[in-house]
């Protein structure tokens, strides 16, 4: 029984750090803009849904408040790089260490007297359950979205400022769009973690960013991103084989992220075996030709 709740965090864990990879996909695949913000993004989502749930609050408007605030996040690094004329990656950082602070007095929240948590009471079947209904959702709107009108005006943008605004599209409004729903997304994951894994902290967006390049990354080598549809189910393949792969390094031992400096090795180990993967399918393909 403990090895299948085991399997079932790990699947549900994986579930919501792909929506990070989604984020790493959405600001540097299509934006192609270097963003940072996902590591606060995350602490800050989740620590907000736990300490409200905490209070009393429903779970679900507790979820959708987190949300929304992970999309403020993303406002703040837009507005600091359109009105300050700041770099994205500076900016993102400066949004980043703003946030600790916020995230720190969210961490210390204590259960209110009286009221019953529903955070602590979930299985891990229902957690896996809320998290594929949750992602599902999530997915298809994502999908949805870069495949309307409105999304390729945001791979118009990424293609470059210069190329858009001589079309006619407003380039801030693709940045604070673009950050907006990618961090939601992240502070998406971040509630989630902290429903699955029932405890938040300060800290527990550290290794975010790392865990979505890799989900990217692998994704990639695994499903070529021929469409928006391919690189979803990329990034939710590669989200699952790094964290398993954490899990193995980690002995368990951990229940979000474990060292960074793990994470580190095995996302440089998981991304040159793709590469070796990759190399040995395009030789294979020429031998054939």
């Amino acid at each position: 029984m403990l090895v299948m709740d085991s399997a079932l965090n790990i699947f549900s864990l994986s579930l919501a750090f792909a929506l990070v990879g989604l984020n790493v996909y959405l600001s540097t695949k299509v934006l192609n803009v270097t963003d940072l913000t996902c590591d606060a993004s995350v602490a800050v989502g989740g620590c907000l849904y736990g300490a409200l749930v905490l209070y009393g609050m429903n779970p679900l408007v507790a979820l959708l408040l987190a949300t929304c605030f992970g999309a403020v996040a993303g406002f703040v690094t837009s507005s600091l790089t359109l009105n300050i004329n700041v770099e994205p990656v500076l900016a993102s950082i400066i949004t980043l260490t703003a946030f600790q602070t916020f995230t720190a007095k969210l961490s210390s929240a204590k259960p209110v007297k009286g009221l019953s948590s529903s955070l602590f009471t979930l299985s891990a079947a229902d957690n896996a359950i809320i998290s594929i209904i949750i992602v599902t959702i999530i997915c298809i709107i994502f999908y949805k979205i870069l495949n309307s009108e409105y999304g390729l005006t945001m791979k118009v943008f990424g293609c470059g400022r210069i190329i858009s605004e001589s079309l006619g599209i407003s380039s801030s409004r693709m940045l604070y769009v673009g950050l907006g729903i990618g961090n939601a997304l992240s502070a998406l994951a971040g509630a989630l973690i902290t429903q699955i894994s029932g405890t938040f902290s300060a800290n527990m967006g550290n290794g975010s960013l790392v865990f979505g390049l890799a989900a990217v990354i692998i994704g990639e080598k695994i499903v070529e991103p021929k469409t928006t549809r391919r690189a979803i189910i990329g990034c939710f393949i590669g989200a699952l084989i790094y964290k398993v792969m954490v899990e193995v390094a980690t002995f368990g031992g951990t229940q979000t992220l474990g060292s960074e400096y793990n994470n580190v090795i095995i996302a440089l180990v998981l991304i040159f075996l793709m590469a070796l993967i990759q190399d040995s399918k395009k030789t294979h393909s020429l031998k054939n030709t």
